[in-house]
């Protein structure tokens, strides 16, 4: 899978939860998660989400390293194409 499809799955799933944070941001691989005001629940939401949508297992270690979209895309990118 290319990084561009990555990068609009998990566009597709962040911005679910920025909508629900009541955010009108711009997603873009420079956004800031923390811009998003999103909270540590709804952050295992996401990370249970990319998990569905690419069936890899995220490292729960991992999490509080993301602090970016391109963050989170990368490290998608770098489990499913092993």
């Amino acid at each position: 899978m290319s990084r561009d499809e990555i990068r609009e799955k998990v566009l597709d799933v962040l911005s679910r939860f920025a909508d629900r944070a009541g955010k009108k941001v711009k997603l873009s691989e420079s956004t800031k998660l923390d811009e998003l005001d999103i909270n540590s629940a709804q952050m295992i939401d996401i990370v249970l989400d990319l998990e569905d949508e690419f069936g890899v297992s995220i490292d729960d270690t991992a999490t509080p390293k993301l602090k970016t979209v391109s963050d989170l895309v990368t490290l998608a990118d770098t489990l499913v194409n092993k």
